[in-house]
Protein backbone atom coordinates (compact mmCIF):
# COMPACT_ATOMS: atom_id res chain seq x y z
CA UNK A 1 0.00 0.00 0.00
CA UNK A 2 1.56 3.29 -1.13
CA UNK A 3 1.91 6.34 1.10
CA UNK A 4 -0.36 9.19 0.02
CA UNK A 5 1.37 12.31 -1.12
CA UNK A 6 0.20 15.82 -0.44
CA UNK A 7 0.82 18.58 -2.90
CA UNK A 8 1.86 21.69 -1.04
CA UNK A 9 0.51 24.85 -2.74
CA UNK A 10 3.27 27.04 -4.07
CA UNK A 11 4.18 30.07 -2.06
CA UNK A 12 3.38 33.31 -3.81
CA UNK A 13 6.36 35.19 -5.05
CA UNK A 14 7.48 37.63 -2.46
CA UNK A 15 8.26 40.82 -4.30
CA UNK A 16 9.24 44.05 -2.70
CA UNK A 17 6.75 46.89 -3.19
CA UNK A 18 7.97 49.42 -5.71
CA UNK A 19 9.49 52.57 -4.34
CA UNK A 20 7.19 55.53 -4.60
CA UNK A 21 7.94 57.85 -7.48
CA UNK A 22 9.50 61.27 -7.09
CA UNK A 23 7.34 63.05 -9.62
CA UNK A 24 5.66 65.37 -7.13
CA UNK A 25 8.93 66.34 -5.50
CA UNK A 26 10.61 67.05 -8.82
CA UNK A 27 7.63 69.11 -10.01
CA UNK A 28 7.68 71.14 -6.80
CA UNK A 29 11.42 71.79 -7.11
CA UNK A 30 11.17 72.83 -10.78
CA UNK A 31 8.24 75.18 -10.11
CA UNK A 32 10.07 76.70 -7.15
CA UNK A 33 13.22 77.35 -9.20
CA UNK A 34 11.24 78.88 -12.08
CA UNK A 35 9.26 81.08 -9.66
CA UNK A 36 12.47 82.25 -8.00
CA UNK A 37 14.08 83.19 -11.33
CA UNK A 38 10.97 85.06 -12.55
CA UNK A 39 10.74 86.97 -9.26
CA UNK A 40 13.89 88.90 -10.23
CA UNK A 41 12.59 89.91 -13.68
CA UNK A 42 10.58 93.16 -13.79
CA UNK A 43 7.03 93.18 -15.14
CA UNK A 44 6.65 89.36 -15.20
CA UNK A 45 7.59 88.90 -11.55
CA UNK A 46 3.86 88.69 -10.79
CA UNK A 47 3.90 85.14 -12.18
CA UNK A 48 5.84 84.13 -9.07
CA UNK A 49 2.72 84.81 -6.98
CA UNK A 50 1.15 81.82 -8.80
CA UNK A 51 4.11 79.48 -9.22
CA UNK A 52 5.58 80.04 -5.74
CA UNK A 53 2.54 78.90 -3.72
CA UNK A 54 1.98 76.04 -6.17
CA UNK A 55 5.55 74.84 -5.59
CA UNK A 56 5.04 75.03 -1.82
CA UNK A 57 1.80 73.02 -1.99
CA UNK A 58 3.30 70.28 -4.20
CA UNK A 59 6.38 70.19 -1.99
CA UNK A 60 4.29 69.65 1.13
CA UNK A 61 2.29 66.86 -0.55
CA UNK A 62 5.49 65.22 -1.80
CA UNK A 63 7.06 65.45 1.64
CA UNK A 64 4.04 63.94 3.38
CA UNK A 65 3.56 61.12 0.85
CA UNK A 66 7.31 60.42 0.66
CA UNK A 67 7.36 60.99 -3.08
CA UNK A 68 10.65 62.80 -3.41
CA UNK A 69 11.02 64.37 0.03
CA UNK A 70 14.33 66.08 -0.77
CA UNK A 71 13.04 67.59 -3.99
CA UNK A 72 9.78 68.53 -2.26
CA UNK A 73 11.67 70.33 0.51
CA UNK A 74 13.66 72.21 -2.13
CA UNK A 75 10.40 73.20 -3.83
CA UNK A 76 8.97 74.48 -0.55
CA UNK A 77 12.05 76.60 0.16
CA UNK A 78 12.48 78.04 -3.35
CA UNK A 79 8.74 78.68 -3.75
CA UNK A 80 8.56 80.55 -0.44
CA UNK A 81 11.64 82.62 -1.26
CA UNK A 82 10.18 83.45 -4.70
CA UNK A 83 6.97 84.80 -3.13
CA UNK A 84 8.96 86.91 -0.64
CA UNK A 85 11.19 88.32 -3.39
CA UNK A 86 8.16 89.10 -5.59
CA UNK A 87 6.43 90.90 -2.71
CA UNK A 88 9.56 92.97 -2.00
CA UNK A 89 9.87 93.84 -5.69
CA UNK A 90 6.21 94.87 -5.81
CA UNK A 91 6.64 97.13 -2.79
CA UNK A 92 9.76 98.73 -4.27
CA UNK A 93 7.99 99.33 -7.60
CA UNK A 94 4.97 100.85 -5.84
CA UNK A 95 7.20 103.17 -3.83
CA UNK A 96 9.09 104.16 -6.97
CA UNK A 97 5.98 105.04 -8.96
CA UNK A 98 4.49 106.88 -5.97
CA UNK A 99 7.67 108.96 -5.71
CA UNK A 100 7.58 109.73 -9.43
CA UNK A 101 3.92 110.76 -9.23
CA UNK A 102 4.59 112.98 -6.23
CA UNK A 103 7.54 114.60 -8.02
CA UNK A 104 5.35 115.32 -11.05
CA UNK A 105 2.69 116.92 -8.84
CA UNK A 106 5.35 119.10 -7.20
CA UNK A 107 6.58 120.19 -10.62
CA UNK A 108 3.03 121.07 -11.70
CA UNK A 109 2.53 123.13 -8.52
CA UNK A 110 5.81 124.98 -9.08
CA UNK A 111 4.86 125.71 -12.70
CA UNK A 112 1.47 127.08 -11.63
CA UNK A 113 3.05 129.35 -9.04
CA UNK A 114 5.55 130.69 -11.55
CA UNK A 115 2.76 131.40 -14.04
CA UNK A 116 0.72 133.28 -11.45
CA UNK A 117 3.72 135.32 -10.27
CA UNK A 118 4.66 136.28 -13.83
CA UNK A 119 1.10 137.44 -14.64
CA UNK A 120 1.00 139.94 -11.74
CA UNK A 121 3.57 142.42 -13.23
CA UNK A 122 1.74 142.28 -16.55
CA UNK A 123 -1.53 143.29 -14.88
CA UNK A 124 0.13 146.20 -13.06
CA UNK A 125 1.75 147.38 -16.28
CA UNK A 126 -1.59 147.22 -18.08
CA UNK A 127 -3.20 149.42 -15.44
CA UNK A 128 -1.02 152.39 -16.50
CA UNK A 129 -1.68 153.07 -20.19
CA UNK A 130 0.69 155.47 -21.93
CA UNK A 131 -0.31 158.51 -23.92
CA UNK A 132 0.56 156.76 -27.19
CA UNK A 133 -1.83 153.95 -26.35
CA UNK A 134 -4.57 156.49 -25.72
CA UNK A 135 -3.92 158.06 -29.10
CA UNK A 136 -4.07 154.68 -30.86
CA UNK A 137 -7.34 153.70 -29.17
CA UNK A 138 -9.69 155.26 -31.80
CA UNK A 139 -7.88 153.45 -34.59
CA UNK A 140 -8.18 150.15 -32.66
CA UNK A 141 -11.92 150.77 -32.26
CA UNK A 142 -12.32 151.25 -35.99
CA UNK A 143 -10.35 148.09 -36.75
CA UNK A 144 -12.46 146.17 -34.24
CA UNK A 145 -15.63 147.31 -35.98
CA UNK A 146 -14.36 146.14 -39.35
CA UNK A 147 -13.67 142.61 -38.14
CA UNK A 148 -16.19 139.96 -39.17
CA UNK A 149 -17.67 137.18 -37.11
CA UNK A 150 -15.55 134.65 -38.97
CA UNK A 151 -12.37 136.50 -37.94
CA UNK A 152 -13.52 136.48 -34.32
CA UNK A 153 -14.31 132.76 -34.48
CA UNK A 154 -10.84 132.02 -35.91
CA UNK A 155 -9.20 134.03 -33.14
CA UNK A 156 -11.16 132.18 -30.50
CA UNK A 157 -10.04 128.84 -31.95
CA UNK A 158 -6.42 130.02 -32.06
CA UNK A 159 -6.54 131.29 -28.47
CA UNK A 160 -8.11 128.05 -27.17
CA UNK A 161 -5.53 125.68 -25.63
CA UNK A 162 -4.60 122.86 -27.94
CA UNK A 163 -4.01 120.40 -25.12
CA UNK A 164 -5.66 119.67 -21.81
CA UNK A 165 -3.91 119.59 -18.45
CA UNK A 166 -4.36 115.83 -18.37
CA UNK A 167 -2.53 115.46 -21.68
CA UNK A 168 0.28 117.74 -20.48
CA UNK A 169 0.64 115.75 -17.24
CA UNK A 170 0.57 112.45 -19.12
CA UNK A 171 3.36 113.72 -21.41
CA UNK A 172 5.43 114.78 -18.39
CA UNK A 173 4.89 111.38 -16.75
CA UNK A 174 5.91 109.58 -19.94
CA UNK A 175 9.14 111.59 -20.11
CA UNK A 176 9.82 110.78 -16.45
CA UNK A 177 9.30 107.03 -16.93
CA UNK A 178 11.58 106.96 -19.97
CA UNK A 179 14.30 108.69 -17.97
CA UNK A 180 14.35 105.80 -15.49
CA UNK A 181 13.76 102.69 -17.61
CA UNK A 182 13.12 101.40 -21.12
CA UNK A 183 9.54 101.04 -22.33
CA UNK A 184 7.94 99.87 -25.52
CA UNK A 185 5.24 102.09 -27.03
CA UNK A 186 2.38 99.85 -25.90
CA UNK A 187 4.06 99.22 -22.55
CA UNK A 188 4.28 102.96 -21.90
CA UNK A 189 0.60 103.42 -22.81
CA UNK A 190 -0.37 100.64 -20.38
CA UNK A 191 1.79 102.16 -17.63
CA UNK A 192 0.17 105.58 -18.06
CA UNK A 193 -3.30 104.01 -18.01
CA UNK A 194 -2.29 102.12 -14.84
CA UNK A 195 -1.41 105.49 -13.28
CA UNK A 196 -4.97 106.71 -13.95
CA UNK A 197 -4.66 108.57 -17.25
CA UNK A 198 -7.32 107.98 -19.86
CA UNK A 199 -6.52 106.11 -23.08
CA UNK A 200 -6.67 109.36 -25.07
CA UNK A 201 -4.26 111.11 -22.68
CA UNK A 202 -1.87 108.15 -22.69
CA UNK A 203 -1.94 107.90 -26.49
CA UNK A 204 -1.30 111.64 -26.80
CA UNK A 205 1.70 111.42 -24.45
CA UNK A 206 3.24 108.47 -26.30
CA UNK A 207 2.72 110.16 -29.67
CA UNK A 208 4.40 113.38 -28.53
CA UNK A 209 7.16 112.09 -26.25
CA UNK A 210 10.68 112.29 -27.65
CA UNK A 211 11.55 108.59 -27.74
CA UNK A 212 13.53 106.31 -30.05
CA UNK A 213 11.80 102.94 -29.64
CA UNK A 214 14.82 101.07 -31.00
CA UNK A 215 16.96 102.61 -28.26
CA UNK A 216 14.26 101.80 -25.71
CA UNK A 217 14.45 98.17 -26.85
CA UNK A 218 18.23 98.24 -26.29
CA UNK A 219 17.74 99.62 -22.77
CA UNK A 220 15.15 96.95 -21.94
CA UNK A 221 17.37 94.18 -23.32
CA UNK A 222 20.33 95.38 -21.25
CA UNK A 223 18.09 95.49 -18.17
CA UNK A 224 16.96 91.88 -18.68
CA UNK A 225 20.54 90.67 -19.17
CA UNK A 226 21.54 92.31 -15.89
CA UNK A 227 19.06 90.20 -13.92
CA UNK A 228 19.03 86.91 -15.82
CA UNK A 229 20.54 84.93 -18.67
CA UNK A 230 18.83 84.76 -22.05
CA UNK A 231 19.60 83.22 -25.40
CA UNK A 232 19.48 85.67 -28.29
CA UNK A 233 16.15 84.29 -29.52
CA UNK A 234 14.79 84.14 -25.98
CA UNK A 235 15.72 87.78 -25.46
CA UNK A 236 13.98 88.72 -28.72
CA UNK A 237 10.85 86.82 -27.67
CA UNK A 238 10.88 88.55 -24.28
CA UNK A 239 11.09 91.98 -25.91
CA UNK A 240 8.23 91.12 -28.27
CA UNK A 241 6.22 89.99 -25.25
CA UNK A 242 6.86 93.40 -23.67
CA UNK A 243 5.24 95.13 -26.65
CA UNK A 244 8.13 95.89 -29.00
CA UNK A 245 7.74 95.12 -32.68
CA UNK A 246 9.74 92.27 -34.18
CA UNK A 247 12.17 94.72 -35.79
CA UNK A 248 12.63 96.69 -32.58
CA UNK A 249 13.11 93.52 -30.53
CA UNK A 250 15.74 92.15 -32.96
CA UNK A 251 17.57 95.48 -32.99
CA UNK A 252 17.56 95.78 -29.19
CA UNK A 253 18.65 92.17 -28.62
CA UNK A 254 21.47 92.33 -31.19
CA UNK A 255 22.79 95.59 -29.75
CA UNK A 256 22.71 94.43 -26.11
CA UNK A 257 23.70 90.77 -26.57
Amino acid sequence: MSTPTYNQPPYPDQQSSPAPGKGLGIAAMVLGIVALVLAFIPVIAAVSFLLGPLAVILGIVAFIKRRGRGQGLAGIITGAIAVVVAIIGFLIASAFFSAVDEEMQNQDSATTEQTESSSEPEESAGAEPSESAAEEEPEAVEEEADRTEEDLAEEVEEEAPETSSGQDNALASAESYLSFSGFSRSGLVEQLEFEGYSTEEAEYAVENVDADWNEQAVRSAESYLEYSSFSLQGLIDQLVFEGYTQEQAEYGANQAY
